[in-house]
């Protein structure tokens, strides 16, 4: 059955319009480019990094700087403080701020710091901290997932 045997009034009123006020040339492609902008805007959002410094404390070599970095989405953000251990690792203090949930609860959080090297997987207290002590100096990423979900907050990967 095609359209026309099914719903003859739509299609006289496509024909109609389509006659009449065609659509602009390029209008297909014009929303599917906004759309992309948006969901590009939307990415960056969820992923910027709202603040980065790096600090010198006291008269420490350039090895010494500690990293402060901070991640924003909908509902969440998460603030890293990397510090370093010795020459070759990084410890890491975490802490998440969130909203509630429907139900007014905020699922427990496991936090996951993935490297080349492995993963590394912390729990979140229930005042939002975090921590990884020893972590390998590199390319990092981290997750965070909640209790019973699927969903994922993830971060950009930065060098630490």
């Amino acid at each position: 059955m095609n359209a026309e045997d099914r719903d003859p009034l739509l299609v006289a009123i496509n024909r109609m319009y389509s006659e009449l006020d065609p659509p602009p040339a390029g209008l297909t492609e014009r929303v599917l480019a906004a759309l992309a902008v948006d969901d590009l805007d939307l990415e960056y959002e969820l992923l910027t990094m709202v603040h980065r410094s790096q600090q010198l404390a006291g008269v420490r070599s350039a090895d010494d700087q500690k990293l402060v970095l901070e991640f924003t989405a909908v509902g969440m953000t998460v603030m890293l403080r990397v510090s370093p251990v010795d020459a070759g690792h990084r410890r890491i203090d975490g802490w998440v701020t969130r909203t509630a949930d429907a139900s007014g609860d905020a699922p427990d959080l496991t936090a996951s710091l993935w490297q080349e090297q492995g993963t590394h997987t912390a729990g979140v207290g229930s005042h939002g901290r975090f921590e990884f002590a020893g972590v390998p100096r590199g390319l990092t990423r981290l997750d965070l997932l909640a209790t019973g979900s699927d969903s994922a907050f993830r971060t950009t990967l930065f060098e630490i």
